[in-house]
């Protein structure tokens, strides 16, 4: 990501998640982070309209319980199916898509999200968003997560 994009990814990011779940973010840099043994979720989606392209989030797999009982106003302990699970990361992925056009083209932007998908990450893939200059790295309370936004022409 630009820096001046990455800055306002990141930003509205952990706007829109602090308010949606409770869960508070601060970016960091990439070899901050200690992830070894550490299973990783991934969510995705495209986007097209005025701007097109490709928001992800990689979180600790264990922070997905988490993340569906702040946005259901549960207790993680009470989330005890993976499809609840996967389906809050993606919810909270889709409206900070949404939030996220919006930063970068304006609040009249036309776009278009697809749903998003999510999966377990495997050692590849993780390797490559480490290495990717599309994804970031942030503390989410104290976790790990990875932010990636990929732009299209």
């Amino acid at each position: 990501m630009q820096n001046e994009v990455q800055d306002q990814v990141c930003s509205t990011f952990m706007d829109v998640v602090e308010k949606l779940t409770f869960m508070f973010g601060e970016v960091i840099t990439k070899d901050e982070v200690d992830t070894i043994g550490t299973p990783y979720t991934l969510a995705s989606m495209s986007f097209d309209g005025d701007v097109k392209g490709l928001l992800s989030v990689a979180v600790p797999t264990d922070m997905t319980a988490e993340i569906a009982a702040n946005i259901l106003g549960l207790e993680p302990e009470d989330i005890e199916s993976e499809e609840m699970k996967n389906d809050a990361l993606a919810e909270m992925l889709n409206v900070v898509c949404g939030h996220v056009i919006m930063a970068l083209v304006g609040t009249g932007a036309n776009f278009k999200l697809d749903s998003p998908l999510t999966c377990p990450v495997d050692e590849m893939t993780f390797s490559s968003i480490q290495d990717s200059d599309e994804f970031v790295a942030l503390l989410l309370d104290d976790s790990p997560i990875f932010l990636g936004l990929k732009l299209e022409n």
